[in-house]
């Protein structure tokens, strides 16, 4: 229990050679390190090949400076009290921050671990994949920009923070947010007898764009109807490359529908599953690349919310998918 006595950091050192494991180590102590290490957040990040041989670890770290994969440093992987075959540096610093576990941090530690410990942090030997992946990106700027490892850092831990903000919101606030939806009754699930067979249609209301792709893939969901709090309302698939549900009875449904609810009368030869917008209800437009039926997408600016209900929205989807 000593060694997780908090002690103040202005200074964090990392070897000069930017790598995937240890610019994750970096990033965790910055972003979930503060009540360990008081002032890591900010902490400035100097380089260094060897420590001093005259100064312990414990000596830099009563001057401030936290050592990181460095000769003798706590979160060095190559002594011996750690098993060098599963443990790094951004695994061991998880460890003694107590976010091993943490769901939004699973991926990025594993590619971290599998990059350091077996050098595999791209295994695809495709070329292409090879020179782009972050491995290989880190490696030709390491060369490039030799002088200047903190720039290399910055963009690396960039990276590291997109993805688990992403994973994140995948993870833990989603499932949470798709719970409370179901709770309160605002998400609703059925059941369609189509004529593929049985499919899963969901609707809800939610301004959170993300959160289709969630249900699709967490509940499997074969048609997802989300409005958003403005009542602009997208239609979306389940992208699966063996079956694109047919849309184009559902459209002619809701364009039908919409023309009503607006009192406007379509021409007598209106091609009512058209791709794209027609004339007379500009509010729907029909996205056969993306199979999705958009009242708006993700951004409406400019294009008016449906003046159907969701109710109404999700008994016509129902109709089409039976059809």
């Amino acid at each position: 229990m000593s060694d997780h006595i908090p002690f103040p950091v202005s200074r964090i050192a990392i070897f000069p050679k930017i790598q995937p494991d240890t610019a994750l180590a970096v990033f965790l102590l910055k972003k979930y390190g503060e009540a360990f290490f008081p002032g890591v957040s900010t902490a400035e990040v100097t380089f260094m090949s060897t420590p001093d041989p005259a100064k312990t670890p414990q000596q830099y770290e009563a001057e401030g400076m936290l050592l990181v994969d460095l000769p003798g440093s706590r979160f060095d992987h190559h002594i011996e009290t750690h098993d060098k075959k599963t443990e790094c540096a951004s695994t061991l610093v998880a460890k003694y921050l107590g976010i091993i576990n943490n769901p939004e941090l699973k991926k990025v530690l594993m590619f971290a671990k599998r990059d350091d410990l077996e050098g595999k942090g791209t295994i695809s030997i495709d070329p292409l994949d090879r020179a782009f992946g972050l491995p290989g990106i880190i490696m030709s700027m390491n060369r490039v920009h030799v002088n200047h490892p903190n720039a290399i850092l910055d963009l690396v831990i960039s990276i590291y923070e997109a993805h688990v903000y992403e994973e994140y919101k995948r993870t833990v606030e989603m499932p949470q947010e798709w719970k409370e939806l179901k709770a309160q009754g605002i998400a609703k699930e059925v059941v369609v007898p189509a004529m593929q067979g049985p499919m899963l249609l969901v609707y809800l209301t939610s301004d959170n764009t993300s959160l289709p792709g969630f249900i699709r893939a967490y509940r499997k969901a074969d048609v997802v109807v989300q409005r958003r709090i403005s009542g602009h309302t997208n239609i979306l698939t389940r992208q699966d490359k063996d079956y694109r549900l047919d849309l184009r009875p559902i459209i002619s449904r809701i364009r039908v529908a919409e023309a009503k609810a607006g009192s406007v009368t379509l021409a007598a030869d209106t091609v009512l599953d058209k791709p794209g917008k027609v004339d007379g209800v500009p509010e729907w437009y029909y996205d056969t690349a993306a199979n999705t039926l958009q009242n708006g997408g993700v951004n409406p600016q400019g294009v008016p919310a449906t003046k159907l209900s969701l109710e109404e929205i999700a008994r016509l989807v129902q109709e089409g998918m039976r059809e």
